[in-house]
């Protein structure tokens, strides 16, 4: 995977990270770009993850169909048996790897990820998620789905997220309050952003962040904003009304 170094997205991080209206909790998010270009590291993943299907594959001609997994696991992707499948799981693998380079998600399974409905239905899940934790006037009015859908064409995306288990969770030493792991792919484009953030409790867990990590939004924001990345349809769309003050 080919890391894709998009200006806009920069600014966007440093606000991706701020402190939550409790003021006990930090929020550190984060969006990066990924064309579908195979390198060499990901060749060898490919050919590993092929591997290993063709050996699930030898061993499940042994199982009876009710046994056999890879005939009863519905694949969030699609039919295992089908290649554009596999290749599916093997763009978001990459991606894990590319922006967690500290661990290997090598092992992963298809069924640790869900395919969202829709692209509208992801953002109105994560703008939900952002405002209840009083995400600041500075992200708020930052036209944030603006600049990812000029990065990914939201309306052409197929949507994944990750829910990883302990053992495969790259924020399990920080003990997130939650986190979220999305994937916005783009075949025709042949290009992912994945957004990923996390919310995290004590000082302990602060000073684990890097510094480039942890930028602090402005604490001077007024709760009563009620802007929300405006102007594009994907954000209007987006809006839901929380408290009285978002509307359609």
């Amino acid at each position: 995977m080919k890391y894709l170094d998009i200006e806009s997205f920069r600014t966007l991080n440093s606000r991706l990270s701020f402190p939550t209206s409790s003021g006990d909790r930090h929020v550190v998010g984060r969006l990066e770009a990924y064309s579908c270009k195979v390198a060499g590291t990901d060749k060898k993943l490919y050919r590993y993850l092929e591997n290993k299907y063709q050996e699930d594959l030898e061993e499940a001609k042994t199982l009876s169909p009710e046994q056999s997994s890879l005939t009863n696991i519905v694949s969030p992707f699609g039919p295992l048996t089908q290649s554009a499948s596999r290749r599916t799981l093997f763009y978001l693998i990459a991606t894990l790897n590319a922006t967690f380079p500290d661990y290997d998600f090598s092992s992963l399974n298809a069924d640790q990820f869900t395919k969202d409905s829709s692209a509208d239905d992801s953002i109105k899940s994560i703008n939900t998620t952002l405002l209840n934790v009083g995400c600041p006037a500075t992200l708020r009015t930052s036209r944030m789905w603006d600049i990812i859908d000029d990065a990914i064409k939201l309306d052409d995306c197929e949507v994944y997220s990750y829910t990883p288990d302990a053992e495969s969770d790259p924020y399990d030493e920080e003990a997130p309050v939650w986190s979220f792991n999305y994937f916005f792919f783009n075949k025709s484009l042949r290009r992912i952003v994945f957004f990923t953030c996390r919310c995290v409790s004590n000082l302990e867990e602060l000073e684990s962040l890097s510094d480039q990590e942890l930028v602090f939004g402005d604490l001077q924001d007024e709760p009563g904003e009620t802007e929300l990345y405006p102007t594009s349809q994907h954000a209007l769309r987006g809006m839901m009304s929380i408290g009285g003050g978002l509307k359609f």
